[in-house]
């Protein structure tokens, strides 16, 4: 089985809807790119939509580290990028690991986790497929 390694431009502003999307935009061409290439599994790293910057999200920024006021989020635009993903890696039946910050019911503070949208590609340990190369893209 062919595994993608794939990495965005790191962007720390969940605040700025363009790059949000531009982001969302350039993992789904990275997705494109690794089934193009026989990949099976597309494995982003932390952050490949948003990685928060603590200032930017700091009550006492941009100067200061603070209590972090995750109600500047976009989080429409930040779910409406990840549903695109989960829509992609279905129609390319394609297995896409990405970490992305996830909101929770409150008082609970946002979480990252990775996400895998399921039904993508049917995979046993029993079929017998292995990773035999890594691609970097």
């Amino acid at each position: 089985m062919r595994l993608a390694v794939a990495q965005t431009p790191v962007r720390e502003d969940p605040r700025d809807v363009d790059a949000l999307r531009e982001s969302g935009r350039q993992v789904r061409a990275l997705m494109r790119e690794a089934s193009a290439q026989g990949a099976r599994i597309v494995h982003f790293p932390e952050g490949a939509i948003c990685f928060p910057n603590k200032l930017v999200m700091s009550v006492a920024g941009p100067d200061a580290v603070g209590p972090a006021d995750w109600d500047r989020c976009q989080w429409p635009v930040l779910q409406a990028e990840l549903a695109a993903i989960v829509e992609m890696a279905r129609e390319l039946r394609l297995w896409t690991v990405i970490a992305s910050v996830h909101r929770l019911t409150e008082p609970n503070r946002p979480h990252n986790s990775l996400s895998a949208p399921r039904g993508a590609v049917p995979y046993s340990p029993r079929s017998g497929q292995r990773l035999e190369e890594c691609l970097w893209i």
